[in-house]
C-alpha cells in the first residue's frame, strides 16, 4: 500500500515501512509500524499523530533524553546498582552519555482511541538491557510512559 503520510507500507501484523529521522545531527533509518488490520484503512488520527510527531521531533528529542536519563538512574537504583557496580548498568549522569547508550529502532503508531489524544510509541535498543530494550509512549507529543520496550508493542 502507498499512503500519502507514511509512504510505502507492507502488511505483517500491522503496516510496516521505514523513514529517516535526525538523531542529533545524524540521519538514521527507523522502522515505522502503523497498527491496524490489513483490510482496513489507516485512521486519520494515526496520520495526524505521525505528522505532529515528526514536526515536533526536534523540539521533543532533548526532553526524551532527559526522561530516559531519569528513568535509567531510577532503574539502576531499583536494581541495586547504585550501590554495587555492574558493567551493564554503568553510572551515567548526562544526556550525552545516555544518548550513546540508546538507538531509536521503531516508531509505532498505535490504534486510535487507545490513548486520549494523538499517540506515538518509540522503541529503542539500549546497551544496558539488550533483551528488554526501552519504550516510550507519547500522547500529544508529551511523554506519558517510559519503560521496557514491550509497552510499545
Amino acid at each position: 500500500m502507498i499512503n500519502s503520510v507514511f509512504g510505502e507500507l507492507t502488511y505483517e501484523y500491522g503496516w510496516n515501512g521505514e523513514t529517516t529521522i535526525d538523531w542529533f545531527g545524524k540521519i538514521i533509518n527507523v522502522n515505522v509500524v502503523v497498527s491496524g488490520e490489513e483490510d482496513e484503512e489507516i485512521d486519520p488520527l494515526q496520520c495526524e499523530s505521525y505528522e505532529k510527531f515528526k514536526n515536533a521531533w526536534n523540539d521533543i528529542k532533548e526532553s526524551i533524553l532527559e526522561s530516559v536519563l531519569s528513568y535509567y538512574i531510577d532503574l539502576r537504583k531499583e536494581l541495586g546498582y547504585d550501590d554495587d557496580s555492574n558493567e551493564d548498568y554503568p553510572e551515567l549522569s548526562s544526556i550525552e552519555e545516555i544518548k550513546e547508550k540508546i538507538a531509536l529502532d521503531s516508531i509505532v503508531v498505535p490504534l486510535s482511541g487507545i490513548y486520549d489524544g494523538r499517540s506515538i510509541a518509540l522503541a529503542f535498543n539500549c546497551e544496558w538491557d539488550t533483551e528488554n530494550g526501552l519504550g516510550i509512549i507519547l500522547v500529544d507529543e508529551e511523554i506519558q510512559d517510559i519503560g521496557y520496550q514491550d509497552i510499545v508493542f
